[in-house]
């Protein structure tokens, strides 16, 4: 099977580096835990019932608009966690 490489940010390459020698385990390993993890949690199981609901319904408007909310919400996530940044002095 071939892969494909996944960018992510820096800090969040070096974390997962630190936590997987901390646990004894690859970088791949842990990121494979946590996946397996994050697929229980009630957050993911929600919105990914949700699109599988949209798209057998082939409601793309309620796919397209809930990837909009989405959108929007991490946008002002970001915009938050930057003027905390900012505002720590880092």
């Amino acid at each position: 099977m071939a892969t494909q490489p996944v960018r992510v940010p820096d800090e969040v390459h070096e974390e997962v580096q630190n936590a997987a020698r901390l646990l004894g385990c690859t970088s791949g390993e842990l990121l494979a835990r946590a996946w397996l993890a994050f697929r229980q949690s009630p957050e993911f199981r929600e919105e990914f019932a949700f699109f599988q609901k949209a798209f057998s319904a082939g409601d793309l408007d309620a796919v397209t608009e809930h990837l909009r909310r989405l959108g929007v919400t991490r946008a002002s996530d970001r915009a938050t966690a930057g003027r905390a940044e900012r505002g720590s002095g880092e």
